[in-house]
């Protein structure tokens, strides 16, 4: 692992907390989740259950049609036509938080890394670039957002990869080709991001990204 690779907090979940999730997923219902139980534990819960989550800061989509994403990343799979959504609840909220109108650009990573044993823990990154200059607080370009619950039928994940100089990897990326009707929507907030949160200079990280594709995330140090 790398010094910049973060993990989720540890959490212990009791049978009381599993039930009242399942309640609260049966019911769509908020008010049934247990008190002081963070939030991010009960998307990781729907993931387990088998169901995608998008990110997104616009409330009340009803429907996600296929688009064509402007992505920098170096594979293609980011780079096709469709309706994206992960498989981890940590990552979709890096989207739902950024408030678009502060931030220029986003630079963020969920991955499990190939071991002797199996698949690593889900190793975190997220970095934001301002669109205003100054502030040394990241935590400022964050905003309320939405976690919109989907269906995994007709989506498929990202296949295992080989990053160089990190070995093989798994993200937990997932890509639908057709039009898809969330089937919930999660409010979240920035209270409930538990992980740290860096900030970049855009016009750097670029130059960097395009000398060297591989190298993210692009650090001074």
């Amino acid at each position: 692992m790398r010094p910049w690779m973060l993990q989720a907090p540890d959490h212990a979940l009791t049978a009381s907390d599993l039930a009242a999730f399942a309640a609260a997923w049966a019911a769509r219902d908020l008010y049934q989740l247990p008190e002081g139980v963070p939030r991010w534990l009960f998307l990781q819960w729907l993931t387990e259950q088998g169901y995608l989550l998008h990110g997104s800061q616009q409330p009340g989509i009803t429907r996600f049609e296929p688009r064509t994403p402007f992505d920098r990343s170096p594979d293609d799979f980011s780079k096709r036509t469709g309706v994206f959504a992960a498989s981890d609840g940590l990552w979709a909220m890096m989207y739902a938080l950024r408030d678009r109108t502060k931030v220029q650009r986003i630079l963020n990573m969920a991955l499990r890394l190939e071991t002797d044993v199996g698949w690593s823990p889900t190793q975190y990154f997220l970095s934001l670039a301002s669109r205003e200059s100054g502030g040394s607080d990241p935590r400022e370009l964050l905003a309320p957002g939405v976690i919109y619950v989907l269906p995994a039928n007709g989506f498929k994940q990202m296949p295992p990869y080989d990053w160089p100089g990190l070995g093989r990897v798994l993200e937990p990326h997932w890509v639908g080709s057709q039009a898809v009707e969330p089937l919930w929507s999660v409010p979240v907030t920035p209270a409930d991001f538990p992980l740290s949160v860096r900030l970049h200079d855009a016009a750097r990280v670029d130059a960097l990204a395009q000398a060297d594709p591989w190298g993210f995330p692009w650090l001074r140090h």
